[in-house]
């Protein structure tokens, strides 16, 4: 088994025979249309990023959002088919939707011919293109496994939910003893998955499902998707089966990650900072409020409207609260949507 801590031991090489065919994929529905259209547009605001492959995984689209994102250079698919348990297809019944985060864990059989696939959700939008460069080359770096024996391979690019504002959830239950409650911990149990499994990615941070970037080569999709099937198999959450199979796959099988910072996925507090000619721009809550590479909106529900509604956030300058909304169309109004 290989250390998940694999940040600490050095790289070897970045791949080394031509450029790789780099991938970004989405998915959604109808109700996500209007996001993952300022997604795809917050990228090709991009001038380093605009003739990147962009890819959507169809759920429950209409044919013309389908075709407005083919007229901008968007592969459209739909979802990767299944053989599934009979819990997890009368949730897929019920909420088609889901099919999106299972397909996550088989993109690279959904795209065979990217070299680099890099997953965003579709309440996600890219503010900073260095974002997108830190988590492909860290997915195409190649890094020593543990042991004289291991050959060099290639490391999954996540970000670890690792946040101040929100304290490692616990149940107190007298006497000074606790439980722990953290993210993964409560979905294993759901899974029935084994004490020992619990026990060693309960105590973890979080990795986002929502965000990763991985290489098509790389060992970790096989390890996914039998995760994945183990999950399911035992009645877990078909929602939350994405991101606890990721999770499982770092901290138990213990393949070979690189964790990159919250800005990559940035998710809150918010802080606002004024651009000399550019508009607001979102910055970290940590000091000194750099602005953050992708915002991600997840759990931010009045976002998903199409009025887009306000969250509160805080100048950066002088502390002050302001209401604001975190949609790209609304920041940035003059670049066009697809």
């Amino acid at each position: 088994m290989t250390s998940p801590h694999l940040f600490h031991q050095p790289l070897l090489s970045t791949k080394a025979t031509g450029t790789p065919r780099r991938l970004i994929v989405t998915g959604g529905d109808s109700a996500y249309f209007p996001m993952i259209s300022e997604l795809v547009a917050s990228i090709r605001a991009l001038p380093n990023w605009r003739a990147t492959d962009l890819a959507c995984v169809d759920g429950g689209l209409k044919p013309a959002e389908r075709q407005r994102l083919a007229n901008v250079g968007v592969q459209v698919r739909a979802p990767q088919q299944l053989p599934l348990p009979p819990q997890a297809r009368k949730a897929l019944a019920k909420r088609p939707n889901l099919a999106i985060g299972l397909s996550k864990l088989w993109l690279d059989q959904l795209f065979p011919n990217h070299d680099t696939i890099l997953w965003l959700d579709g309440d996600a939008w890219v503010q900073d293109g260095q974002a997108l460069a830190d988590l492909f080359t860290a997915a195409e770096a190649v890094v020593t496994g543990a042991g004289p024996q291991a050959a060099p391979t290639h490391a999954m690019a996540s970000v670890p939910e690792l946040f101040t504002h929100k304290p490692f959830r616990l149940r107190w239950l007298g006497w000074g003893f606790a439980q722990v409650r953290s993210i993964l911990y409560k979905n294993s149990a759901v899974a029935r998955l084994p004490w020992k499994v619990r026990h060693q990615a309960g105590q973890r941070p979080t990795l986002n499902g929502g965000l990763f970037a991985l290489a098509r080569q790389a060992p970790h999709w096989a390890v996914l998707r039998q995760w994945q099937k183990t999950i399911l198999a035992r009645k877990g959450n078909v929602f939350s089966s994405d991101q606890l199979a990721i999770g499982l796959t770092a901290y138990v099988s213990g393949l070979p990650m690189h964790y990159l910072p919250v800005s990559c996925n940035y998710m809150g507090p918010w802080f606002m900072r004024s651009q000399p000619g550019g508009g607001p721009v979102i910055c970290e809550h940590y000091w000194p409020h750099k602005p953050a590479g992708i915002i991600h909106m997840a759990g931010l529900e009045a976002m998903r409207r199409p009025e887009g509604g306000l969250v509160t956030a805080f100048d950066a300058e002088s502390g002050a609260p302001l209401q604001t909304s975190l949609r790209f169309s609304a920041l940035h109004p003059d670049v066009p949507l697809p």
